[in-house]
């Protein structure tokens, strides 16, 4: 628990460092209206005593106009106090989500393939908004509520000894019974947050497959689903807030047993005639704002068990490290790139072993095509080889160098990759077709969508360049898209390409258009496509033949297309994949 509780203050000096001038302010503006609150009770006082010793009215005005003033400037400086203290917050909590999200896209794919986009937006955002009051005002009004405290029992100390006991008494026990329970409610609130991160990743996930959902008529199905992670939900939250809510019942109880004890010494020393009735009335008031710092205090205990479990659960998502490991060599030869695999062996759960052995090796500026079943190992080579995971063994060499060796910022700049599917990100056309790299001018870009058959397409948009698209892609249909995701890879003119079964769902028409495209991105640079159907490997120099993850044939296409004891040559004249065994 200390060393949780060390974890939970260096992270609070952390993300409050850049923002301890506004957070200095802050403190003054919380003490100046902790100062008002002393000072106005002790104005009625006054007003009180004047008025019951018959004072001369003009007296009675200014304590009122001075009241007046107090009250104004006090609510003012509140005012203040709330804008900085949201000012605060944001800043701080908006530098975690970064660093969360940035750390989150960082991660290699066997973490996000075990987690939901939900349950990480929920991480992201939910866990941190539930500690930016935590960021913003804990210290602040930790230290505001010990002043006031401190203020009013020094003042009490002063006036009536016996009765500023009491008070103290009582203060104590309730700082003392907050202290001992403060992390009651950390691990039930934590529970809390993950039922909730698991709703999200659910509703995310059935509403991403939504027409399966509607066709399949499983809506009932879903809904119960639904219906029972919320009531986990709520089961995780009532146990949460219980447990968060005892502090504050604790000084409920203890605050009405002080109030009951002074009110009952001050009324008797009244009738004695040791206290005026003013102070009677100050005595009664500095007894109520005692409850408020206490009343702060155990709201801040509530707010520090919450903003304790999200720091715990950001603390694990940071501290979560990703099993791709950057290399330091930023240099590869220029021009198309070479490609070796060297006994690869890849598997994406333990023991279960996709790809066996594989070795093979492509000339700067050669084109391979990749055929097999599906679950042969087609997309694990391409993933492979763009590092979104790690080889079990062997080596995969680009340009000659190991692309553990490299930095993937190295990696990606030279090599690129078309998938079946086009993901729109909700900006400018020319923002998603240069990925928001301002380097690229606009004459490049409509030139590129020129040759590749997309520019009729934009000049159709009622803004070109400048049309808004909005994210998921349904404004393009399916050659569009692949297009789309062609100029992209074009843009950034890479050494390597792989294309991902770019053409499988497209008709013939649209695919002869797009083999079009295809050639001239491949006469640049080195080429492996991955393929769905035989015509688009009509054009490639060599083709690799998997089958259970291991290689049956490879060699040159027109050999063994004109072998007809080749896999290759059986699958040309059979024209059906699963001929592949």
């Amino acid at each position: 628990m200390n060393n949780n509780n060390q974890i939970s203050m260096t992270w609070l000096l952390r993300y409050l460092r850049p923002v301890k001038g506004r957070m200095l302010i802050l403190l003054l503006l919380l003490l100046l209206t902790t100062l008002l609150q002393l000072v106005n009770p002790q104005i009625i006082q006054r007003f009180i005593d004047t008025a019951a010793t018959e004072g001369v009215a003009a007296k009675l005005l200014g304590l009122a106009g001075v009241y007046l003033v107090v009250a104004v400037s006090n609510q003012f400086l509140t005012i203040g106090v709330s804008y900085l203290g949201n000012d605060v917050s944001w800043r701080a909590t908006n530098r975690l989500r970064g660093d969360l999200l940035k750390h989150l896209l960082r991660l290699d794919m066997r973490f996000h393939n075990k987690k939901t986009p939900g349950e990480m937006i929920e991480r992201v955002d939910g866990d941190v908004t539930n500690m930016s009051n935590f960021f913003a005002m804990f210290i602040v009004q930790i230290v505001g509520s010990f002043v006031l405290l401190a203020g009013i029992l020094g003042f009490m100390f002063t006036v009536n000894v016996p009765i500023a006991l009491v008070m103290t008494v009582f203060t104590c026990l309730a700082i003392a019974a907050m202290v001992v329970i403060r992390n009651l409610g950390v691990r039930a609130t934590k529970e809390e947050r993950e039922a909730s991160a698991r709703l999200l990743g659910f509703v995310e996930e059935r509403i991403a497959g939504i027409e399966d959902v509607q066709t399949s008529g499983s809506v009932p199905y879903i809904m119960n689903r639904f219906h029972r992670a919320m009531r986990r939900v709520f089961q995780t939250g009532l146990k949460a807030w219980l447990l968060r809510v005892i502090p504050w019942n604790t000084t409920v109880v203890l605050f009405a047993v002080a109030v009951t004890a002074v009110l009952l010494m001050g009324v008797r020393e009244y009738l004695d005639g040791t206290v005026s009735l003013g102070m009677l009335y100050l005595i009664y008031q500095y007894t109520q704002m005692l409850n408020d710092p206490i009343e702060q205090l155990g709201n801040q205990m509530q707010e520090f068990q919450r903003a304790k479990s999200g720091l715990q659960r950001s603390g694990e998502l940071l501290a979560t490290r990703t099993e791709i490991l950057e290399g330091t060599g930023d240099t590869l030869p220029d021009g198309p790139l070479s490609l070796d695999f060297d006994e690869v062996r890849f598997s994406y759960n333990p023991g279960k072993p996709v790809l066996h052995d594989i070795t093979f090796s492509l000339r700067p500026g050669e084109r391979l095509g990749i055929v097999g079943r599906t679950g042969s190992g087609k997309s694990s080579i391409s993933r492979l080889l763009l590092r979104l995971y790690n080889l079990d063994s062997g080596t995969i060499r680009v340009g000659g160098v190991d692309i553990r060796t490299l930095r993937l910022e190295a990696l990606y700049r030279r090599v690129g990759m078309v998938t079946q599917d086009v993901q729109l990100f909700d900006g400018s056309l020319r923002d998603n077709l240069t990925l928001f790299n301002p380097d690229v001018s606009d004459e490049r870009i409509l030139e590129t969508t020129e040759r590749l058959g997309l520019r009729q397409w934009i000049d159709a948009m009622p803004n070109g360049l400048d049309s808004h698209l909005s994210a998921g892609g349904s404004s393009l249909s399916a050659g569009e898209a692949q297009l789309f995701a062609l100029t992209r890879v074009f843009l950034t003119q890479p050494s390597l390409v792989i294309l991902d079964e770019p053409s499988s769902r497209l008709d013939a028409a649209t695919e002869a258009a797009l083999q079009v495209a295809v050639d001239q991105l491949l006469a640049q640079c080195t080429g492996i496509v991955i393929a769905h159907r035989l015509s688009t490997l009509e054009k490639v120099d060599r083709i690799l033949v998997l089958g259970g993850g291991r290689i049956l044939e490879c060699g040159p296409r027109e050999k063994l297309a004109n072998d007809p004891d080749s896999h290759y040559g059986k699958l040309l004249r059979t024209g059906r994949e699963e001929e592949l065994a």
